[in-house]
């Protein structure tokens, strides 16, 4: 950890780039937000967030993170594109990760939007994860693409206190606008949810304000909460963060620097730590009723077959708080993925998943894929039972 200088702040730059691609590969989808693209319309957020993981050098935001926006002006004819040409259906995930699209810069260029238009064109669905209250003004469409296909939308929530959000996330929406928009959207058929990223050490972490926040979110109507620890990688995301800390929260610096002393990569910190931050996240939902990942009635029949079946495998480790990594459940639902993704590594057309889904089956039902992947006796029934229960397209 170097030494502690508080980030600058002002008017926010904007600076019109060219992209060369938008939309992020990543496997079929991912256990927490469904995502099959990734999106980032801007580089760096107005937002601001002190601790934000798009701050680290590994994503090459030039610049003042908060204040210099650049602006991918042709976003929507590149992705254009992308998605024609992709080989799998998906969820469109309208969020990223070193920006909020709905940043005010959204305001001005409407790339967001201009993303859920295409989605719509293209029957796809979409997740929209954001801290704005801009979205509001997109409900309407999103309304419409939860009619033709599913809309999702989830606030990222770090904490309930409104004091502390206005400290470390200045340029983002209040809390009870978030919640506000959250029921609005409920009320208009959209599947709605709260990604409470990060929890803070000694700021949002403690039993009391986990149990606040999930009541707040069952009251708002959410379906789901997912929790994440927060992450500090060495260099200007870390530092951006301590600095922060020191200004106002000095007391709690020995606790953090012993947290992440380790100084990985990830900026993970200690995982003793992650432990009980994930039993106490396991608590407040099973005291609400409320689950820690995306209900299946969500994305059922929208994701390929063999996606839908390693995604579940890892829920289904989640809500049997087999731990923070997960278990063989979701080991086996990776070692899924990436057996699919060696298939359609070999095929081509936008339908190519068709017949990886078949392959699938096939290995499913013949065993094949349980001694392809070692697979236990009772692990590769668990596979099969799932496998049957995804509806045939």
């Amino acid at each position: 950890m170097t030494d502690l200088a508080p980030a600058v702040a002002g008017p926010a730059r904007f600076r019109e780039i060219q992209a060369r691609s938008i939309a992020r590969a990543a496997f079929p989808a991912d256990p927490w937000f469904l995502g099959r693209f990734g999106i980032n319309l801007y580089r760096g957020c107005e937002h601001g967030c002190e601790y934000c993981d798009g701050r680290s050098e590994r994503y090459r935001v030039e610049g003042e993170f908060a204040r210099d926006i650049q602006v991918k002006v042709n976003a929507l004819e590149v992705l254009e594109g992308e998605l024609a040409r992709a080989r799998e259906p998906g969820f469109v995930l309208v969020g990223g990760g070193v920006c909020d699209a709905y940043q005010p810069a959204e305001q001005q260029y409407r790339l967001a939007r201009g993303v859920l238009e295409l989605a719509l064109s293209l029957k796809l669905p979409v997740h929209v994860l954001t801290k704005s209250a801009l979205v509001e003004r997109d409900l309407d469409l999103l309304e419409r693409i939860n009619t033709q296909r599913r809309a999702v939308l989830s606030f990222s929530v770090a904490t309930t206190d409104e004091r502390l959000r206005e400290e470390l996330e200045p340029g983002a929406a209040p809390m009870a606008e978030r919640f506000r928009i959250l029921e609005a959207a409920r009320g208009r058929g959209l599947s709605t949810g709260i990604m409470a990223m990060p929890l803070l050490p000694g700021l949002s972490d403690q039993p009391d304000q986990i149990h606040a926040l999930v009541a707040r979110a069952a009251a708002a109507g959410v379906g789901f909460v997912c929790f994440s620890g927060l992450t500090l990688r060495p260099g200007v995301q870390q530092d951006t963060y301590l600095a922060a800390l020191q200004e106002r929260h000095a007391d709690l610096l020995p606790g953090y620097r012993t947290l992440y002393r380790a100084q990985r990569k990830s900026g993970a910190p200690d995982p003793r730590y992650s432990d009980r931050l994930y039993r106490r996240c396991r608590e407040a939902l099973a005291a609400h009723g409320l689950p820690g990942r995306m209900p299946r009635g969500v994305f059922t029949g929208l994701i390929p077959s063999y996606a839908e079946v390693a995604v579940l495998l890892e829920h289904e480790d989640q809500a049997e708080g087999v731990g923070i990594l997960g278990g063989p459940k979701a080991a086996a639902g990776w070692a899924i993925q990436r057996w699919a993704q060696n298939k359609l590594g070999r095929l081509r057309g936008p339908r190519a998943y068709c017949e990886v889904e078949a392959a699938f089956e096939l290995a499913v039902r013949t065993g094949a894929l349980a001694r392809e992947l070692a697979l236990t006796a009772e692990l590769a029934e668990r596979v099969k039972a799932i496998a049957e229960s995804v509806p045939r397209r």
